[in-house]
Parts: structure tokens; C-alpha cells; sequence
């Protein structure tokens, strides 16, 4: 399946700062998440070995508290995971519960400070803004985009318009592009189509790609038979038809062309 030159570059990009980040390349995403500073809504889920076991799943209150057996209200908001394990168990201790608890605290479900990625991509889903992202270093984060995407990506931030980003304009290791915040989502769409019938080698769909000139779509399909003739091409364009398309014409969505037998 063709990938949008755009999305080519790109993903190459990303491989080579997801080689060089491994928290980027997913192989340490224990890191991404111990960074994550807690915040009120965020579901947590509290283990606490001892002399008695105790689990709680609990959600962060409004007012940044969570309430925990035997030692009742707890700060949570702005705390990481780590620090909040060693609050409690410091609590613990100093209550007389437990001589000496080993605490683990771990996000079930990331709500206060997180990006939502969806649309054709490798691990569509939730992910923790646990540092500045851009919006490049997020798609590494999901393992990049699939081979069917467009070669744009929707930013959808609450307040804001939504706003089409050419995936050619990031750059995930000079930081180029838009910093997300807190509940913005991107989306990835699915590429759009154009088609190529006749005396051609491959003839089908091809993936659009925006600024895709006849000539590269005719590549991308194999290029002519040796019956087919490149000054022969007709075009349907809705309810247009281009009996003579030419080859540096650009090529829009929807597009149906059709490579005619040359005259010997």
C-alpha cells in the first residue's frame, strides 16, 4: 500500500528519535508514567503490603484528596506516583499501623493531564502528558501513523477551532511544531483516494497526497503498459471530463483517470 511521502519522512523521523528516546519507543513508557504529576479525576489504584494486604481503586477528589483506610484523607493532586507511595507509607508508620510497608501506587486511568490520540494510527488511545510534548514526539508515542493515513493530522483543543497540521511541518527532535496541552486531541484520518484505471501496471486506488502531481500518481501505479499512452490520459473530475490530462496537473480526492491505448 503507497505511504504519503509526507507520512514517509516523517515516520522515518520518528524512528530515529524513538531509537534514540526509548521512552518515546514505548520500551520504557515506566518512565513517561512515573513523570506524571497527579491531578484531580485521575482513578489510582493504592497496594499496601503488610501485616494486612489492602488494595484500594479509588479516584482523585475535586479538593486533591483521596480517603485510604486507618489514616483517612491523603493529598494526592500534584504528586507523583513515587512521592504519593511515600507519603502514605510515611503516614502509615508514623500512625503505628505498619513497622514497615512497602507501598505501590500506579494510575488506572489518566484524566487530569493527557492527550487523546485516535484516528489510523499503530496504538490509537489515552496517553499521559507527563512532560512538554509536541505533537511529533505524541505520534512516536503511538508508534506512528498506519500505512493508509493522511498526511495531515486534526488538532482538536477545547475554546479553539480545529486546526488541519501538515504532518511534513513536524519534527519530532527539533521540537517544530504544536506543544499540546491537557485534553487536546489529534486525530488522524484515513487518506483520501484517487484512482487510476486503463493502460496502466497497477491500476486502483492510490493514497492521496496533497501537492500530488499526475506524473507521481502515475508512478505510484507502476506507470504506463508499453500499450499505454502519457499524452493519452483522460480525467473525471465529478462531472468534469479532461479528455488530455496533463502530467503536472495536480491531482485532488476523487479523482478517476484513465491511461489510453497509444496510436502506433
Amino acid at each position: 500500500m503507497f505511504l504519503p511521502r509526507a507520512m514517509r519522512n516523517l515516520c522515518s523521523s520518528l524512528l530515529l528519535t524513538a531509537l534514540a528516546n526509548p521512552v518515546l519507543a514505548g520500551v520504557d513508557n515506566k518512565e513517561a508514567v512515573a513523570a506524571y504529576v497527579l491531578g484531580a479525576n485521575d482513578e489510582i489504584r493504592v497496594s499496601i503490603f503488610g501485616a494486612y494486604p489492602i488494595e484500594v481503586k479509588t479516584r482523585i477528589k475535586e479538593d486533591g484528596r483521596i480517603t485510604l483506610p486507618s489514616i483517612g484523607d491523603v493529598v494526592a493532586e500534584g504528586s507523583t506516583t513515587n512521592a504519593l507511595a511515600n507519603n502514605i507509607r510515611r503516614q502509615l508508620q508514623t500512625g503505628g499501623y505498619f513497622v514497615d510497608p512497602i507501598v505501590n501506587v500506579e494510575v488506572v486511568s489518566f484524566v487530569s493531564r493527557s492527550v487523546t490520540m485516535f484516528g489510523n494510527l499503530q496504538n490509537p488511545g489515552l496517553y499521559p502528558l507527563d512532560r512538554p510534548q509536541t505533537i511529533a514526539m505524541m505520534l512516536a508515542r503511538t508508534g506512528g501513523a498506519r500505512a493508509d493515513a493522511a498526511d495531515y493530522a486534526i488538532l482538536q483543543r477545547t475554546g479553539e477551532a480545529d486546526r488541519r497540521i501538515a504532518l511534513s511541518d513536524l519534527d519530532p527532535q527539533s521540537g517544530t511544531g504544536q506543544f499540546l496541552r491537557a485534553g487536546d486531541s489529534i486525530f488522524v484520518p484515513k487518506a483520501e483516494e484517487v484512482f487510476i484505471y486503463g493502460q496502466v501496471n497497477k491500476p486502483g486506488r492510490v493514497a492521496f497526497e496533497t501537492g500530488m502531481t499526475l506524473r507521481q500518481m502515475l508512478a505510484q501505479a507502476g506507470g504506463p503498459t508499453l500499450g499505454g499512452s502519457e499524452k493519452k490520459i483522460t480525467l473525471h473530475r465529478g462531472t468534469e471530463i479532461i479528455k488530455k490530462a496533463s502530467l503536472d496537473m495536480l491531482v485532488k480526492p476523487g479523482d478517476v483517470y484513465t491511461v489510453n491505448e497509444r496510436t502506433f
